[in-house]
């Protein structure tokens, strides 16, 4: 599904676009945070979460475990080999971002990757404007993600960085090394 101007985007699957981008930095054991109605692989190598707010746009979420994806605390510092997130930091008031993003810096092992996949302010609808996803609480931009990243405090390495901006999309793809 295309964007289309003037209407708004909400209910689309974006895992699907570039579920293939993210095969070099996603084996192993990981999570799949915000998941929604399309999980990033179904096997039982990867837990799914998701807190189930998109219900109401017609969505349901296909999660192993319902809970925010902002706390990890239910999980050991470590012991995940990747996290996967697609179009969700954008939902949480950016002054948070850097602490979302060190607490999932903290689950994986080094050399492990966090992926993102996330709007791109230069192709989608803005904050505030009636074409913009609801919930979303600020534009992504590359800059406004790596300050996010050198927040957290953490040793990384931007291994991967994607302008998607093919027929059906209007995004931006990352993959954060950790590194020792």
């Amino acid at each position: 599904m295309a964007y289309t101007p003037g209407k708004p985007i909400v209910g689309v699957a974006e895992t699907p676009k570039t579920r293939w981008r993210t095969v070099p930095y996603t084996g192993g054991r990981g999570l799949d945070l915000g998941c929604g109605a399309e999980r990033l692989f179904n096997t039982e190598f990867v837990l799914s979460i998701d807190n189930g707010h998109d219900t109401d746009l017609g969505q349901v979420a296909q999660a192993n475990v319902q809970a925010d994806a902002r706390d990890l605390s239910m999980f050991s510092a470590g012991k995940w080999d990747y996290v996967y997130s697609s179009y969700l930091l954008q939902y949480f008031p950016y002054e948070q971002v850097h602490v979302v993003l060190r607490d999932w810096m903290r689950v994986i092992k080094v050399n492990a990757c966090v992926v993102l996949y996330l709007p791109d302010a230069e192709q989608y609808p803005r904050v505030g404007t009636p074409q913009a996803h609801p919930r979303q609480q600020w534009d992504v931009t590359y800059d406004a993600v790596v300050e996010a990243m050198v927040k957290t405090t953490w040793n990384w390495d931007l291994c991967d960085f994607q302008k998607c901006s093919d027929d059906d999309e209007y995004s931006h793809f990352y993959a954060f090394r950790k590194l020792k």
